[in-house]
């Protein structure tokens, strides 16, 4: 096998769910209902649609693998509640004011980019349903410490997982384990829409830097008096990492940021997207590396 073909099947790999009985239940139990629009995201063989389709919702599945994409179109030829696009889901682009939800088995190597594309477009899931890797899962719903994925997630949806699979239940059988995370968009966002930014970026420049105690990282937007009654009012020992606060803290502490006039909040703009350009570019560089080793 090539090089290229070598990367090309890392690129589509997958853990196949093959215990069917087992995601029609999870579907049976989850919020979809009939007439419900579901997005399937690394479709595979359809395990998934089928289940959704039993249920009586309209499917939208995405398989980026050319040959995986023909055996499910195949499957599902003359169902017209389905409909089937080879596509990366990566360049996929949600119609604007679609009310959709989501269950799927994504691609567990493409996990953390899969699911920021589908929480923070411009008109997120209703109800998300993701098989996913334990070790992910944890980290977005802040299991045993709110992570900064948690904390950018929280605001907006309801976070758990909420089936734990066994290893046999997927093809090959992973090395690690499975679950099955839901990700629910509140009713009522804890973060107004409008201030969601400017969290986002408040967030991210108090965790950055590992010297940073809570201490430095809030001086520039409380006086003194102010911070010693944030600290009475949760408890916090300012010598500590910003790293060691929970989610109800940092929501706590940007209501109170938000009432006492947004001070220095030119200093803490665009502190999240230059954060994922960093990390884009840190991407690119270890995909590169990775590339001249194959070489």
């Amino acid at each position: 096998m090539s090089s290229a073909e070598s990367n090309l099947n890392i690129k589509y790999s997958q853990n196949e769910i093959v215990n069917g009985e087992i995601i029609q239940k999870l579907v049976n139990q989850s919020s979809i209902t009939k007439g419900d629009l579901v997005y399937d995201i690394g479709a595979g063989t359809g395990v998934i649609s089928e289940a959704l389709i039993k249920k009586g919702a309209r499917v939208i599945a995405i398989e980026n693998d050319d040959e995986l994409y023909l055996k499910c179109k195949q499957q599902f030829i003359n169902q017209d509640k389905f409909k089937i696009y080879c596509i990366d889901f990566l360049k996929w682009d949600f119609p604007q004011g679609q009310k959709y939800k989501v269950f799927s088995n994504i691609p567990f190597i493409r996990t953390a980019d899969i699911v920021n594309r589908i929480l923070f477009n411009k008109d997120p899931p209703e109800d998300c349903y993701l098989i996913i890797q334990k070790e992910a899962a944890e980290k977005f719903t802040g299991i045993p410490v709110d992570t900064l994925a948690s904390l950018l997630i929280k605001p907006i949806f309801w976070v758990d997982i909420i089936y734990h699979f066994k290893r046999q239940d997927f093809h090959p059988v992973p090395s690690v384990d499975i679950v099955l995370l839901q990700v629910e968009k509140r009713r009522c966002r804890l973060v107004p829409e409008r201030y969601y930014g400017l969290y986002k970026d408040f967030v991210v420049f108090c965790r950055e830097g590992a010297d940073r105690t809570i201490k430095k990282a809030l001086k520039n937007f409380f006086t003194y008096s102010q911070l010693k009654l944030l600290s009475r009012l949760l408890n916090i020992d300012y010598r500590c990492s910003p790293a060691e606060l929970n989610f109800m803290q940092y929501l706590t502490i940007f209501q109170f940021y938000l009432s006492h006039g947004l001070k220095n909040v030119d200093l803490i703009r665009g502190a999240e997207e230059n954060m994922r350009k960093q990390q884009a570019k840190m991407v690119k560089i270890h995909r590169t590396i990775k590339r001249k080793k194959h070489w």
